[in-house]
């Protein structure tokens, strides 16, 4: 299936920060320094065949993450996501259409192989001004309407994902097992 023609703007980066204070300014109790504004349109990087287009806006040494750190993904029309699971913490802001966030249902399921056996997968919608909070479990993102979408994500390293195992945690054993997941991405 191919994606229809990406007709979304390139969003702008707009970077303000303050310049070197002169050193004949610096005894000086109320001296500023000045700012600078950098304006760049940001360069578009299709993944996944193009069903996805990503800016990548910056990223940052003293926020680390195996990711990017900060970009917009654009979703192609009638997409359907690729079902992942990093280690990060993922903030997702819908700035347009409408995206359809996919993920396993309640019931534990097992993966072999790169195959789920889940039974179903539950979607969830988000629109424009609604903010997705995930951290490291399975979900994919997909687009189900014929309009491109835009999000803003920033991705935060994070620390391994963890789950309790439920029978410990239910019987009060204060050194109860996890299990710790690891990233992955299902064929």
């Amino acid at each position: 299936m191919s994606a229809s023609p990406h007709d979304l703007p390139a969003p702008r980066r707009i970077v303000a920060s303050n310049l070197p204070l002169p050193a004949a300014s610096a005894g000086d109790a109320g001296a500023e320094p000045g700012v600078e504004v950098k304006v760049d349109t940001l360069e578009a990087h299709p993944i996944l065949g193009g069903s996805l287009v990503r800016y990548i806006v910056g990223t940052n040494a003293q926020v680390p993450t195996s990711n990017d750190g900060q970009y917009y993904i654009d979703v192609a029309p009638n997409t359907e996501g690729v079902m992942h699971r990093t280690t990060s913490a993922d903030y997702l802001v819908v700035l347009q259409g409408a995206l359809s966030l996919m993920t396993p249902g309640d019931a534990p399921y097992t993966i072999r192989d790169g195959k789920p056996d889940y039974s179903e997968l539950v979607r969830t919608e988000c629109h424009p001004g609604e903010v997705v909070f995930q951290r490291g479990m399975m979900h994919a993102l997909s687009n189900h309407t014929s309009s491109w979408v835009r999000l803003l994500v920033i991705v935060l390293d994070a620390k391994p994902n963890r789950v309790p195992v439920a029978e410990a945690h239910e019987q009060g054993n204060q050194t109860a097992s996890y299990k710790v997941l690891e990233d992955q991405w299902l064929a």
